[in-house]
């Protein structure tokens, strides 16, 4: 019952992907895969060990760039908030998705 409340929570349906990209925190670059992606935030799989809170961007290719503050980290997977307007970056998600 936890686990379903939990996945009811998510503001916006999340797309799967294995889309590969990059994550910039402060000065250092590293890859990433991103596991699955909403207009609201994403799911990324990368070596870094972030606290709740850190901003970041998120380099998505063709796409661009999209800020994000990181929501939550455990073991290599980090659960990111997009900073910008989830109607702004609906479309893009929407071409991601579609790529993956």
């Amino acid at each position: 019952m936890a686990d379903t409340f939990a996945l009811n929570r998510r503001e916006h349906d999340r797309q799967s992907t294995g889309l590969d990209a990059r994550v910039t925190v402060g000065d250092a670059t590293t890859k990433c895969t991103i596991e699955d992606i909403s207009p609201g935030g994403a799911q990324i799989i990368a070596s870094l060990d972030l606290s709740k809170g850190r901003h970041l961007t998120l380099n998505l290719g063709a796409f661009g760039d999209v800020t994000a503050t990181v929501a939550w980290c455990r073991r290599g997977r980090l659960g990111i908030k997009f900073e910008a307007d989830p109607e702004v970056l609906a479309e893009m998600v929407m071409s991601i998705a579609m790529q993956g």
